[in-house]
């Protein structure tokens, strides 16, 4: 049996649960069960009855070693638990404890520190500047590094965006809780600049993000789209000519779609995307949008009128996207979880 212990809530980028399930599903496909551990009722939601879940009792756990117990006791009985792991919080003593009764696999795109576990994935195409081949060289465990391993949803399998010469419509997106009030800000720059009498804007609020009504309100009367708990991400990414958004799992989605990108940064482990979609040309960096907001906002809306006006430069990116990513990398995680 396969286990997956993450979280989603107003700090936890809804990435990581999105991903989680995406795996799990095809996990399923190879016959084997999987079972879900989290401690956030926001969690408990987004699984939505797809899956059997564990919650920890988050009012005895005071840090992340304190539910080790827990999660023993219900791997107990399973004499090949595998477990995934998939929060930033969790560190190599945290591993080391958890590899003491179970199997485990995690993420790593940040390369802190050594990961005493069973398989390490990075699908970043940044994942070249960390040197994964030194750091487990006497290593027991299984790499797998690259865009082969992107876990995009089956909707993106054999999906792609419409291509036109004429910017019509531009979507805009910024993770699950937008604790930057990002949207906001933005939607509010639109609507001073009045650009929605030249696009038609479509604005994409997390399942966590506060902001939903007062985004739906500036909105009235406009060329402004608000979407919320968007499951059919490929059928918006379809129609759209322009994407904006933090850089999060929604990049390698419109990198599938050939979707012309503007990326922006909202948080540290997402500093060296730069150097894999960014430096590639692949998509438009604007910058971080911690170090000066304001400044930041101004780099995507000139970006828009780049791209808007230069076809050729858009159809190049839409090339590049469409050498990068197939759409299968969930299968490939899957499958090696299972054989591990």
């Amino acid at each position: 049996m396969v286990y997956i212990r993450t979280d989603a809530n107003n700090l936890v980028a809804t990435g990581h649960i999105m991903r989680c399930i995406t795996i799990a599903k095809k996990i399923k496909t190879f016959n084997e069960e999987v079972v879900f551990i989290v401690k956030d009722d926001d969690t408990v939601k987004m699984i939505g009855g797809k899956f059997k879940y564990y919650c920890l009792p988050s009012h005895e756990i005071t840090d992340i070693y304190n539910e080790i117990p827990f999660i023993r006791e219900i791997v107990a009985n399973d004499k090949n638990a595998k477990i995934l792991l998939d929060l930033y919080i969790f560190d190599a003593i945290y591993m080391s404890l958890i590899k003491s009764f179970s199997k485990v696999i995690t993420f790593d795109d940040i390369f802190k520190e050594f990961f005493p576990v069973d398989m390490i994935i990075n699908y970043n195409p940044h994942y070249y500047i960390y040197d994964y081949q030194t750091r487990y060289h006497n290593w027991a465990g299984k790499l797998l590094l690259g865009e082969s391993y992107v876990p995009l949803r089956e909707m993106f399998e054999n999906a792609c965006s419409d291509e036109n010469e004429k910017v019509k419509n531009i979507m805009i997106i910024c993770g699950g809780g937008d604790s930057n009030h990002i949207l906001h800000k933005i939607e509010k720059r639109i609507c001073e600049d009045e650009l929605y009498q030249n696009y038609t804007f479509h604005i994409i609020a997390g399942f966590l993000n506060s902001d939903y009504d007062k985004l739906v309100e500036i909105a009235k009367d406009k060329r402004i789209n608000i979407y919320r708990n968007v499951y059919d991400m490929a059928a918006i990414l379809k129609k759209m000519d322009i994407v904006i958004s933090a850089a999060g799992t929604v990049l390698f989605e419109c990198c599938k779609m050939q979707v012309p990108t503007i990326f922006f940064c909202v948080a540290d482990n997402q500093k060296d995307v730069v150097k894999g979609f960014g430096a590639k040309d692949v998509m438009i960096y604007a910058g971080d949008i911690r170090d000066d907001e304001q400044q930041i906002i101004n780099n995507i809306f000139e970006n828009i009128e780049f791209l808007a006006h230069n076809y050729e430069i858009r159809k190049k990116m839409r090339k590049l996207m469409g050498n990068m990513i197939d759409g299968k990398g969930a299968e490939r995680i899957a499958n090696a979880i299972v054989t591990l």
